[in-house]
């Protein structure tokens, strides 16, 4: 006859608690019914390096991800304790809404945007608007009401001098230094940036015996030329590129 006792259950234990076991070992044929004891914490130590606990390693700061049906390793995804960011080195794909508080900074080398886009009043805009701030947020607006800025480049024109623009301000003011001569300001390649438009101007430092010739790279050329040339105060063009070529689209007389 087996006595069964029987102790209130316990929901949640304690590390420190104790499960009571009995030794089913035998020993020359007799079994040896020692009573020993095993901790929680020790229990729970056991199953999980056991076959059928989860297994696996991972780096310090890393969300872990499930690399088999048992075991987890590194994912993409890591933690940066000093600037509380998490950060993705793959893409991220998001099928539900995504919901950013903070900010947000993009520094890859495009942003897609395939559905619609809206403003701080979760509106969609029409055909032909464009986003213009409010100063605390963005709204869709008419380009009629939106004011256009062009942000220029400031470059110094010198005799016998010769630089290439790499920046992308789309509009570049000259101003002349030193004595008369031809200052030479190469465009960047029109098949590199096809479409673009930049627009060059120049104030009273500028006279009849100072040159800038706006110059074609390589073998591009610039209204079939090797360059425009530029030679009169408070003058300017703009040229655009069609992939191929630069033309010039506007020069002033």
């Amino acid at each position: 006859m087996a006595i069964i006792y029987s102790y209130p259950k316990v929901t949640s234990p304690l590390a420190t608690d104790v499960l009571v076991l009995t030794d089913t070992s035998l020993t020359a044929g007799k079994r040896k019914n020692k009573t020993k004891s095993l901790a929680m914490s020790d229990l729970a130590s056991y199953v999980v390096s056991s076959t059928s606990g989860i297994t696996g390693s991972g780096t310090l700061n890393t969300i872990p991800i499930f690399t088999g049906s048992t075991t987890i390793g590194d994912s993409f995804m890591t933690y940066d304790p000093a600037s509380q960011f998490f950060n993705i080195s793959k893409r991220l794909s998001v099928t539900g809404d995504l919901t950013a508080q903070g900010r947000g900074s993009f520094s890859g080398a495009y942003l897609r945007v395939s559905c619609p886009l809206q403003d701080g009043s979760d509106l969609s805009g029409t055909t032909g608007q464009v986003l213009s701030s409010t100063g605390t947020g963005v709204e869709w607006v008419d380009p009629s009401s939106s004011i256009t800025k062009l942000i220029p480049y400031f470059q110094t024109a010198t005799p016998g001098g010769s630089d290439t623009y790499t920046q992308s301000n789309n509009i570049v003011d000259f101003d002349w230094s030193g004595g008369s001569g031809t200052y030479e300001y190469i465009l960047p390649s029109a098949t590199a940036i096809p479409y673009r438009t930049i627009r060059f101007v120049n104030n009273s430092t500028i006279t009849a015996s100072d040159k800038i010739h706006i110059t074609a790279p390589g073998t591009e050329t610039i209204d079939g030329g090797a360059f425009y040339v530029i030679n009169k105060p408070y003058n300017g063009c703009a040229v655009w590129s069609d992939g191929v070529q630069w033309i010039v689209i506007q020069a002033k007389a």
